[in-house]
């Protein structure tokens, strides 16, 4: 079974090349990170208070990754709001894609490949081993956006990390496209999800979208 954060890579790689798909070469790893924060809350770990998330119950998730996640928070001195988790935990949980590829290649839906540029700077390429999976991802959301299956709350998570990430175009077709983006945010506002779920996604993805806009703005001008 692929956590949250494993299928939203799956999406954002190219199968072939093993690298991260260009629409998302800036938004996967926030967007990563935002999915380990969706996680903890489906986990029970934190909630939100005030728009600013806080602790609900501090104990092992028995996942690494969501671990040291948890564990920035519950060390933080006051609650905080998404918007500084979704930095934070990108910053501070070590190489959060790379961990996640290596769990995908123990798992043989990704395989590792070790190559080298201008043969001295070593670096790694997850392509695809296994497709199924992959595209099992792609058709459940499908049936629910296009066929109007119900979703979980992790469905609605992914829904709106996946438009957030600008991915929407690595799931459905042109045509379906217009009709996604409509769907996906009128689901995460509307009144077919839970309030817990529907406030902690719509703050992250809120979270998500501002730090991504402005991360966009600084590296334009820099460049």
């Amino acid at each position: 079974m692929l956590t949250l954060s494993e299928k939203l890579l799956l999406l954002g790689l190219n199968d072939e090349k093993g690298s991260v798909v260009f629409s998302a070469s800036i938004s996967l790893d926030y967007g990563l990170a935002g999915a380990l924060l969706l996680e903890l809350h489906l986990a029970k770990r934190i909630g939100f208070e005030d728009k600013k998330i806080i602790v609900l119950d501090p104990t092992t998730t028995q996942n690494t990754l969501l671990d040291e996640a948890l564990a920035l928070i519950v060390a933080s001195d006051k609650p905080r709001d998404a918007n500084y988790w979704l930095n934070k935990v990108r910053a501070k949980v070590d190489k959060i894609q790379a961990r996640l590829a290596e769990r995908l290649v123990a798992k043989k839906i990704l395989e590792k490949q070790e190559q080298r540029f201008l043969w001295l700077i070593k670096y790694e390429r997850f392509p695809t081993e296994d497709p199924k999976p992959e595209t099992d991802i792609r058709n459940h959301l499908k049936r629910i956006v296009l066929q109007g299956a119900a979703p979980s709350d992790e469905d609605v998570a992914l829904l709106s990390l996946v438009q957030a990430c600008g991915l929407t175009p690595e799931v459905f077709e042109r045509s379906e496209q217009t009709v996604a983006k409509q769907f996906i945010t009128e689901l995460a506002q509307g009144d077919k999800i839970s309030k817990a779920i529907k406030q902690t996604v719509e703050e992250i993805t809120v979270a998500l979208v501002v730090v991504l806009t402005t991360t966009t703005a600084t590296t334009t001008i820099v460049s």
